[in-house]
């Protein structure tokens, strides 16, 4: 599945290793399914869960479609779309793979989600909608690069007009950190430029 496109719930996506991420809660006795609760009452568990790069969030973003790429594994936007934004330097550790997916899969997380190589619900009408793909890279540290795409020329729906391309570039360890929550310095709202 290399043209893959992610339906967005509760306005942001978040990546992250499953092996990390699930390590991350375990070592810092997290048992609530609703993680984003958990790291909302919990600032400095949340922050040093960024320092880490045990997942990074994205957030705010419209709910709708989004196409995902990855350069690392020679995906990219063709001249149809537009690079609307670019941010990097976002930790995220990573072993055997990663997941991007509808940050909505957190409020009631299940590790089980993680059995697939993607995420999916189906509404009543029966059509398949992914809330997540798994994607495997190299393990390691890496700085994590950005981008948010919109169409030249909207298409209607229920195609995505909106995207995000990611680039994973290895270090050898992280040097402080990045907070993509901190509003006023960071806008991922593509769907808004």
């Amino acid at each position: 599945m290399t043209n893959k496109t992610l339906s967005v719930y509760d306005y942001g996506i978040f990546l992250l290793s499953e092996e990390v991420f699930l390590d991350f809660l375990k070592n810092n006795k997290v048992k609530s399914k609703n993680i984003l609760n958990v790291f909302q009452k919990k600032h400095d568990l949340y922050l040093e869960s960024i320092l880490q790069g045990a997942w990074l969030p994205i957030l705010p973003i419209d709910s709708v479609k989004y196409k995902i790429k990855i350069t690392n594994i020679n995906e990219k936007f063709d001249d149809n779309w537009e690079n609307k934004l670019e941010q990097e330097q976002f930790n995220l550790k990573i072993i055997n793979n990663v997941w991007i997916g509808s940050i909505s899969e957190l409020l009631e997380f299940n590790k089980s989600m993680f059995e697939k190589d993607f995420i999916s619900q189906e509404t009543l009408d029966g059509i398949k909608l992914f809330t997540g793909y798994k994607y495997n890279l190299i393990s390691g540290l890496f700085q994590v690069k950005i981008e948010g795409f919109k169409r030249k020329q909207l298409l209607d729906y229920p195609n995505a007009n909106f995207g995000f391309q990611f680039t994973f570039k290895k270090v050898d360890s992280f040097d402080g950190f990045k907070d993509p929550r901190e509003d006023d310095k960071y806008n991922f709202n593509v769907a808004q430029m």
